[in-house]
């Protein structure tokens, strides 16, 4: 009996620190005696019967366990399925967006440089929440009712889904940078990068992991990488852990509530990637580059870095032992997407390459065995046409007066998206949205069977990712929300 009990009071106290947010509490909780893993699997059944609301696409990469990998299928001949889309009022280039989420009612939910704003299903305008002078520069993400997202004045906010009034603020740090990442939420406690500065292997970049109670702000835990984050994207894995990337590569799988390192693996040192991590098969799949940003090719005709190579490396989830590497041609400057592709045997990882904001660079979508490495097919994407990618130049004026960011200097890809049926959705930094499949196995995309395009006319920013719902797909260009239903 008194074992039971104290076990029952460490649970307690567990759920306290999520309710209160008071280090104390947290560190109390092993002194009873209660192993740590068994703290939080208490603590965890505990807060079962307040279970999470579940929405079709919950946040930039949609939902755990299978982030990037839709439940239900969208449709692939994108020209004939273009059901609406949304711009600015005061004109396409007024604002610079950026991550869809989607609710169980279909409603869709848009961050932009300006703010957050939420349409119903046929495009209908519900709320918008105002954000400048600060810009809401990462995906949001959808949790019991809020809207969790963060803004470059170093604030972490969350908002009503119903009106997108403020249900809490919090200023983690005095600035967030200005690159594309993820606000995350589960289990109570929305993560968000922070303390955007110098150095990094990439000038400004953020050094702070930062753990916040979803339902006050508190601050839980915050937590300093060995190299700062670029694009933060930390995914939630079995046992109440997290897993992400910094800058270099290495990969972390940390415990969500106290922020202990369980293991980190891999990285190369002085380099930097756009790219993110993914999760799936039992593995974390962690994207590099090869060579410093500043790095010169000796062969002038790769001098424009189309063909700096990358590596993308598979870690075991559960140890960090490296299972497979795999060095890609052009950079891995993107988040993978892990699951089931159409005609393809077991698990697959699709991988973007490109050497963004270099006019010539040409850009493949790659996609490997999740167990081995091994290619199984390519698309061959096209390449950046002029200095800028699309939609920049043309909007740098109008954006500038309207007070956000003069261009979007994106990914060369969105993130990627499978969906039901194995056919995987991506963006072009030329404004191409593409829906591509392998239907004669012949290990290219080719004809109008295996790949359709919308042109958007604007690039994708990395935490632009597809988001399905039964029916329709949603994708933000740099300046616009599109939507397409079966």
């Amino acid at each position: 009996m008194a074992r039971i009990f104290r076990a029952l009071v460490a649970a307690a106290i567990w759920a306290g620190c999520l309710g209160d947010a008071v280090e104390g509490d947290c560190q109390d909780a092993e002194s009873q005696g209660l192993a740590f893993i068994q703290a939080k699997a208490l603590a965890r059944d505990g807060g079962a019967a307040r279970k999470e609301v579940e929405y079709h696409w919950s946040s930039g990469r949609g939902n755990f366990p299978n982030y990037g990998v839709a439940k239900h299928s969208a449709p692939f001949d994108l020209p004939a399925r273009f059901a609406w889309n949304w711009s600015h009022p005061l004109g396409r280039f007024h604002t610079l967006t950026y991550g869809t989420a989607i609710d169980h009612l279909r409603n869709v939910y848009l961050s932009g440089a300006d703010g957050v704003r939420k349409f119903d299903p046929s495009g209908k305008l519900l709320w918008e929440y105002a954000s400048l002078p600060a810009e809401m520069m990462d995906a949001p993400s959808l949790f019991n009712g809020m809207i969790y997202g963060s803004d470059t004045h170093g604030n972490v906010v969350a908002l009503s889904m119903e009106d997108g009034k403020v249900g809490w603020k919090t200023q983690v740090s005095k600035a967030i940078c200005q690159d594309n990442g993820f606000t995350m939420a589960k289990d109570g406690v929305v993560l968000a990068a922070g303390d955007c500065r110098e150095p990094s292997p990439q000038g400004e970049a953020n050094h702070l992991v930062k753990a916040l109670n979803a339902s006050t702000g508190k601050q839980l835990w915050e937590y300093v990488p060995d190299t700062a984050i670029w694009n933060f994207l930390p995914l939630f894995v079995d046992e109440g852990d997290f897993v992400f990337q910094d800058m270099t590569g290495k990969a972390y799988r940390m415990d969500l509530r106290t922020g202990q390192v369980i293991w980190k693996s891999g990285g190369k040192e002085g380099t930097w990637t756009d790219g993110s991590a993914a999760v799936g098969n039992g593995m974390v799949f962690a994207v590099n580059n090869n060579h410093p940003p500043d790095y010169q090719p000796p062969d002038p005709e790769f001098a424009n870095g189309e063909y700096n190579p990358g590596t993308l490396s598979a870690y075991n989830l559960t140890s960090g032992e490296l299972v497979w590497q795999e060095v890609t041609p052009r950079p891995p400057n993107n988040a993978p997407a892990v699951g089931k592709v159409k005609n393809l045997q077991g698990i697959s990882v699709v991988m973007p390459l490109c050497q963004q904001v270099k006019a010539g660079a040409f850009c493949d979508v790659h996609v490997y065995d999740a167990d081995t490495g091994d290619l199984q097919w390519v698309f061959h994407g096209p390449a950046q046409q002029g200095m800028l990618q699309a939609g920049d130049w043309e909007g740098l004026s109008e954006r500038t007066h309207a007070g956000v960011r003069g261009l979007c200097l994106p990914n060369g890809w969105s993130a990627p998206t499978i969906d039901a049926e194995g056919t995987v959705f991506v963006g072009h930094e030329d404004g191409n949205f593409y829906a591509l499949r392998d239907m004669d196995g012949d290990g290219t995309i080719f004809g109008d069977d295996e790949m359709r395009l919308y042109d958007t006319k604007a690039a994708f920013s990395g935490s632009s990712s597809p988001a399905v719902a039964p029916g329709m797909v949603a994708i933000a260009s740099c300046d616009s929300l599109f939507v397409f239903k079966k």
